[in-house]
């Protein structure tokens, strides 16, 4: 069943990380050189906000809109980021209720987490940089690729903040993912409230940045003032003991997570890595230890790099019930890093090619779950890790 015990995705070789990343530095100043000397074939591509998808800004009436600035995914590497804003006050110092949302990557996008900020451990909105996110100051904390030492890749660090959206679809010429909330049902904020937004991108040949940078867009949408709206309450949940051997090559992994009352599941979206090939989930009696049936799966996935973000499926839980989800999995090679990347990075030190929990696409693996239901319980959300 779930295993509850914290792997960090910190543990490995923290030299070989810097070597890439000054071989990376190294090559971005002979770009620079060689520019200087009239060639052009070797210059890095430049952000740009073209092209890809668009979406509409919006007035403080109509809710918010948050630009992440574009940024270069170099080829064989990902990017991962950490940035940090309150949300804007844009009701008179009163609560906002959220009952739309619009998100949007290009293509390359690995995934795009959003959370409440709430526990601080390593990860610190004060210890990054300046930056603008649209019209709104913010923080940055730039994790690259470097999994073993950056915050910004530690899972621990974000524990138990609370889910609002993700997103792990990239869009080439296409809008962007406009999800409705159900009817009666919004998300709310409080002025002020501080959230995170995470970027991954991947720029290798399992999942290529093709255009060479990353664009990222949120659009909250205000909910009409007036009726009185159900809170959506989400679910982030981790299966960490994850093990995917040589030896092993075909294992499946379980976890389980209740609800804390009577709710509907609304949306929902699996994650997990290359070797990942069915992610299913169901809905459960909370009780027993028997795998569900068939007919209480609500969500399937056989896709990595674009899975579905399932919405309108409008499920009831009841009586102490919550969801089970199983996460299948093909061992393949790692294509960027070697096998002796992923032993170094196994707690368990077997020496068997074993991709354990963790954020790096090519020495790690994930079996996550984006859920949202309503109505929320109070102020509060669920994790089960």
């Amino acid at each position: 069943m779930r295993a509850n015990d914290l792997r960090s995705n910190r543990a490995g070789n923290p030299h070989q990380s810097l070597l890439r990343r000054a071989a990376l530095v190294l090559g971005l100043v002979g770009a620079v050189a060689a520019a200087g000397c009239g060639s052009s074939s070797t210059e890095q591509p430049t952000p740009t906000p073209e092209p890809g998808w668009q979406l509409e800004v919006l007035s403080a009436d109509q809710g918010v809109s948050i630009r992440v600035p574009s940024f270069v995914v170099p080829a064989g590497h990902e990017e991962q980021s950490c940035y940090f804003m309150r949300f804007p006050d844009i009701n008179a110092g009163q609560d906002v209720f959220i009952n739309r949302i619009r998100l949007a990557m290009n293509v390359g996008s690995h995934h795009m987490n959003i959370f409440r900020v709430k526990t601080i451990i390593d990860l610190k909105p004060e210890d990054g940089m300046p930056i603008k996110l649209g019209p709104y100051d913010a923080t940055v904390v730039m994790g690259h690729d470097d999994y073993h030492g950056s915050p910004c890749w530690g899972s621990a660090n974000w524990a138990d903040w609370p889910l609002v959206a993700n997103t792990e679809v990239g869009y080439e010429d296409r809008d962007a993912l406009d999800w409705h909330l159900p009817d009666g049902v919004a998300t709310r904020f409080s002025p002020g409230e501080q959230i995170m937004i995470q970027t991954h991108y991947v720029n290798t040949t399992t999942q290529p940045t093709t255009s060479g940078f990353g664009k990222v867009g949120i659009n909250f949408y205000t909910a009409p003032k007036g009726p009185s709206y159900q809170e959506m309450g989400t679910l982030f949940a981790t299966q960490q003991s994850i093990r995917i051997c040589q030896s092993n090559p075909a294992p499946t992994f379980s976890g389980t997570c209740r609800f804390p009352g009577n709710v509907t599941i609304t949306a929902a979206n699996g994650h997990f890595h290359s070797r990942g090939k069915t992610f299913t989930m169901y809905t459960w009696d909370g009780a027993t230890v028997t795998h569900p049936q068939g007919s209480a799966e609500f969500y399937q996935s056989q896709r990595w790099d674009n899975p579905p973000m399932m919405v309108n499926i409008e499920k009831p839980v009841t009586n102490g019930g919550g969801m089970w989800w199983d996460c299948a999995y093909q061992w393949t090679p790692p294509t960027v890093f070697t096998c002796a990347d992923v032993n170094a990075k196994d707690p368990d030190q077997q020496g068997d090619c074993c991709y354990t929990f963790g954020g790096n696409t090519d020495v790690g693996e994930h079996c996550n779950v984006f859920l949202y239901y309503y109505p929320r319980v109070g102020d509060t959300d669920v994790f089960c890790n």
